[in-house]
């Protein structure tokens, strides 16, 4: 792996060496809702750190989708919602914190305010934009496709790729492809591709990930998906942008678990000429969104300056109390304006 240059700044990775060799009980935070960048990167780093020996804990916010419980490790994951004093005893103990996947405190749901407030030093490592100041150190490069291909860079950089089994190699593997759709966006760069080779060259058995990943749905989850392409699904051919619509009856008819509609946003995208799609689905107490776009359109804007949220150019989520017509509303109210912004 030397052709091409590792690119974490090395002065960092010298006080983040410092930091591990201090710190013996360890905790690792996912965003809340997690996906599989974020469950990947996490365990990877867990099952790097217990070959350090440490004793890390992944606490994630909330539960995630059950297409992921094959990866290596899984059953450690301690749920933060099904297990609050235990989750919060770990990580008042613990010495060091790691923020994975997700830069503000505000994406890890009720574990919030728990880590605002926890003496831990802290360090992030994340790929998203516009990181919020809320650790010791931060491994913080937007030009990654994924999490798990900068958690590859941080643990070569610390010498220790050695230690890169093919189990850690098949939760990297896992968070590079499904934050890349497949390898299909936002994944030009050489180097992912040499880390993936790499990750290949580890024994992996990518059929078996990607079968896991993409051939994996319940009858339930099928025939939800069929309802958004059919009932719920709206094409506004104008601003070239597609909406699909969930209400809290839909979910409850197809019996709708956690990561369900994972993925979903990306289908209308596949319709010719569609540049921007966006998924609203009304939950108990809030609606929560995702955005998706093709080529140089930044929806993350609309996410950020309307819906609460924020993410990358492409990629973005957010969320609102308004009811959900109401949210639906103020995005096509929002809609002229944004395509004049962009000249599309």
């Amino acid at each position: 792996m030397n052709n091409i240059k590792n690119r974490i700044d090395s002065d960092l990775i010298k006080k983040a060496e410092i930091l591990l060799e201090e710190s013996k009980q360890i905790a690792i935070i996912p965003h809340s809702g997690p996906d599989g960048d974020a469950i990947g990167s996490s365990l990877a780093l867990y099952q790097y750190l217990k070959k350090k020996g440490k004793a890390p804990k992944i606490i994630s916010p909330s539960a995630y989708p059950v297409f992921l419980n094959w990866l290596p490790q899984n059953s450690e994951v301690m749920i933060y919602t099904s297990g609050k004093k235990a989750a919060e005893d770990y990580l008042k103990s613990s010495d060091l914190v790691f923020i994975v996947d997700h830069n503000s405190f505000k994406r890890s749901g009720d574990l919030e305010k728990v880590l605002q407030n926890l003496p831990a030093k802290k360090i992030m490592i994340d790929h998203h934009p516009e990181p919020e100041q809320i650790v010791d150190l931060m491994f913080s490069d937007t030009a990654m496709c994924a999490t798990c291909e900068l958690m590859y860079e941080f643990i070569e950089a610390l010498g220790d790729e050695n230690l890169i089994d093919t189990h850690i190699a098949e939760c990297l593997y896992t968070g590079i492809v499904t934050d890349t759709g497949g390898l299909s966006y936002n994944s030009s760069n050489p180097r992912t591709y040499q880390i993936v080779g790499d990750l290949l060259a580890r024994g992996i058995d990518k059929s078996k990930i990607h079968s896991n990943v993409y051939d994996n749905f319940s009858t339930d989850r099928m025939k939800l998906l069929g309802h958004c392409l059919d009932q719920g699904l709206e094409v506004l051919s104008e601003y070239q942008t597609a909406i699909i619509t969930l209400t809290k009856e839909d979910l409850l008819k197809f019996n709708y678990k956690d990561g369900d509609t994972e993925g979903f946003v990306n289908y209308p995208l596949s319709i010719q000429g569609m540049l921007v799609s966006v998924i609203f689905i009304e939950k108990e107490d809030m609606v929560k969104i995702s955005f998706r776009s093709k080529g140089n359109v930044p929806i993350n804007a609309v996410a950020s300056a309307h819906f609460n949220g924020g993410g990358h150019m492409n990629a973005a989520g957010g969320r609102t109390t308004d009811n959900l017509k109401a949210a639906i509303d103020k995005f096509k109210a929002v809609l002229p304006t944004f395509y004049k912004s962009i000249n599309v």
